[in-house]
């Protein structure tokens, strides 16, 4: 099945993705950038082929976007974005 997920995968994107909600809620943006790049990079080399990966890793990209500096913070549509990739792993 393309969207499985192994179990240690699962655990380290629950836990980035709990870092990176709860950095942006702190402020701590560039902690937020870290933690969201090392999720895409877990995504990309770790999920097999299929809908979840490409999921994640678009939702990667946006939160990336709205931590950026250049085009103002959005910290709001960021934690949203963190929110719904959690929401859309599997339950183990």
């Amino acid at each position: 099945m393309p969207d499985d997920v192994p179990s240690d995968v699962h655990s380290v994107l629950t836990q980035l993705f709990d870092e990176t909600d709860a950095a942006i809620r702190a402020g701590e943006f560039e902690t937020a950038r870290r933690t969201v790049e090392t999720a895409a990079t877990v995504s990309r080399n770790k999920l097999p082929e299929g809908d979840l990966r490409g999921q994640l890793r678009h939702g990667c990209t946006e939160v990336t976007a709205a931590l950026a500096e250049t085009d103002g913070v959005e910290p709001d549509l960021a934690t949203a974005y963190v929110r719904a990739m959690a929401r859309r792993l599997p339950e183990q």
